[in-house]
């Protein structure tokens, strides 16, 4: 029975194997297709899933840089804008200081103008001044006045030593600043952050500064004070800045004049500063003249000669300090007071303008490092 069946086997295998070939050619088009269709929509995902990891990635850097910003680099500024702060106070110090030795110069000056040299010189040169209009008697007192309290370059100089070390002192503190940020970079974990250096960096921030003065619309004062700190002409904008105060100072203290002493000295004190010296700082040394002239053409004509001087000396200085730190006339100064009716003349002094410029700076020392370190400007 078994070698019957055994032949069959053969033609089953070769028609098993030959529909399963047939079978197999049939479908290979089909599966091709499939493939082919398949395949377009598996791309898009692998672009797509690319894209979404290196957002993530930009996002994470860019959380990071900003923890360290806040971690790092407030902390930091708010510590520098404290010591800003402090030299703006030390500069209005040295300032006060300077102005009390100007004051320990008018005794001095009185006893040498009531002097019996003093009296002889001014009577002669009287009639020779009023004839020909020289001013030679102004020029006389004037060189009194500059030999005991100052003259216009020493009144320069005083004053834009004191700024001009106000701005080293700045310098100083944003030198410390930027680099302790850096030496905080190379800590941190935040790979490709590069800060730029000092001199580039600081010229950056200049323009800042700009934008933060014409935003607030500063005067002229505090806008020399932004140049002298950050700019190339400190000694330059130094003395800017006592020539923009003082252009307010000349008025009041011809007021004053008039009004605190006589007629002729008000006339005087008008007309002092009219000479070989020019400008609002020139004004200021005329007008100490003119006031002490008046008085000398008083002085023969009054026994209170003395006390007057020493007087109207001391409220003139008092009006260039307020002139100076507050932008307006001294607060203890009556007569003029009276002659403006007590009305506040308004204006900005140091004392103000100072504090505002460190503000301005913080703000500007912000806005940089965000961008340089959480916008990652220098990559």
């Amino acid at each position: 029975m078994l070698p019957s069946r055994t032949p069959l086997k053969v033609p089953l295998t070769v028609a098993t194997a030959v529909a399963l070939i047939t079978l197999g050619v049939t479908l290979q088009p089909q599966a091709e297709r499939l493939a082919s269709q398949a395949s377009p929509q598996s791309m898009p995902h692998s672009s797509e899933s690319t894209r979404d990891a290196a957002l993530s990635s930009q996002t994470a850097r860019r959380v990071a840089r900003a923890r360290f910003y806040d971690a790092e680099v407030i902390p930091l500024i708010a510590e520098i804008d404290d010591q800003n702060r402090l030299a703006a106070d030390r500069c209005l110090q040295r300032i006060d200081r300077t102005l009390k030795r100007y004051h320990a110069g008018v005794e001095p000056f009185v006893e040498d103008m009531t002097s019996i040299s003093t009296r002889l010189g001014v009577l002669k040169r009287m009639p020779g001044g009023w004839w020909t209009s020289d001013g030679r008697v102004e020029a006389y007192v004037q060189d009194k006045f500059e030999s005991h309290l100052f003259s216009e370059e020493t009144l320069l100089d005083d004053i834009s030593t004191a700024l001009l070390q106000f701005r080293r002192d700045v310098d100083a503190n944003q030198t410390l600043m930027l680099t302790r940020v850096q030496a905080a970079l190379t800590t941190s974990d935040l790979p490709g952050v590069q800060l730029e250096q000092h001199d580039a960096f600081f010229r950056e921030l200049s323009t800042e500064l700009g934008r933060y003065a014409a935003g607030q619309g500063t005067t002229s004062v505090e806008n020399m004070l932004g140049a002298l700190v950050l700019g190339e002409v400190g000694a330059f904008a130094a003395r800017s800045v006592v020539t923009g105060l003082l252009v307010r100072f000349a008025p009041s203290v011809a007021i004053s004049s008039a009004a605190g002493a006589s007629a002729t000295v008000g006339a005087s004190a008008t007309g002092a500063g009219g000479g070989s010296i020019g400008g609002p700082v020139g004004a200021v040394v005329g007008f100490g003249a003119g006031l002490a002239i008046g008085l000398v053409i008083d002085w023969w004509m009054t026994e209170r000669f003395e006390t007057e001087l020493t007087g109207q000396m001391h409220i003139y200085l008092n009006d260039l300090e307020a002139t100076l730190i507050s932008g307006g006339v001294s607060n203890g100064d009556a007569t003029t007071n009276q002659a403006t009716d007590g009305a506040a003349r308004p204006g900005i002094g140091l004392q103000d303008a100072l504090p505002k410029l460190c503000g301005q700076l913080r703000d500007a020392y912000r806005d940089r490092f965000y961008q340089q370190i959480v916008d990652g400007e220098s990559l």
